[in-house]
């Protein structure tokens, strides 16, 4: 961030409807606010399937971050969501989406505590859902236009998969791994660093 002196103004909301639409597949609800002068994000997550016995019904209250991550041409770069939400004194909730520069679709992983079993859920979609409503947000949503013009960005192939393998966060991992898979046709440079990352999923997997 040196030398550079934009700021980011202001708050806005965005709302996603997160899901494969596969029978007996929950869907996630996710209601944000975005404050960009500190890269934070809270609101509130609501997953529901219908399909089990009884069926679920989990709301979270959700807090965290997000980062730039850049790749060439710039337009084509993607932001992380990453956190956590929680029922009360209990973290219930843990979300990392990745979403086009336009905050408008992304991929999520993310798991949720039913009962006393962590389960998780990889590689669905997300789209924005401007219908939805909640008491936090009255009226319909779209994401405000304070976004900063030039970003600060991390490489892709750089610091965010090292530290992705670094951290142990099989979540986070999977996420990145599922977005640099997209980019490698463009971005043949992903491939070491990507099989690296899919590497320390596997073993993760296998514990």
């Amino acid at each position: 961030m040196s030398g550079n002196t934009q700021t980011e103004i202001g708050l806005f909301p965005v709302s996603y409807l997160i899901g494969n639409d596969l029978a007996g597949a929950p869907t996630l609800l996710l209601n944000l606010l975005v404050a960009p002068p500190t890269h934070s994000v809270t609101g509130s997550a609501h997953v529901v399937n219908q399909s089990l016995h009884p069926p679920l019904n989990l709301h979270s209250h959700v807090h965290g971050q997000y980062a730039y991550l850049g790749v060439v041409p710039t337009s084509e770069g993607r932001i992380l969501i990453s956190a956590q939400g929680h029922n009360g004194n209990t973290t219930n909730f843990k979300l990392h989406l990745v979403l086009s520069h336009d905050w408008k679709k992304g991929i999520a992983n993310y798991s949720y505590l039913d009962g006393s079993t962590w389960v998780e859920v990889d590689n669905v979609p997300a789209k924005l859902n401007p219908e939805l409503k909640s008491r936090y947000f009255p009226l319909p949503l779209e994401p405000g236009p304070v976004i900063l013009p030039n970003p600060p960005i991390n490489a892709l192939y750089g610091v965010p998969i090292q530290s992705a393998i670094a951290s142990g966060d099989l979540a986070h991992m999977k996420t990145l791994a599922a977005y640099a898979k997209q980019q490698l046709d463009a971005q043949p440079q992903l491939r070491k660093e990507l099989d690296a990352l899919k590497a320390e999923i596997t073993k993760l997997d296998r514990k």
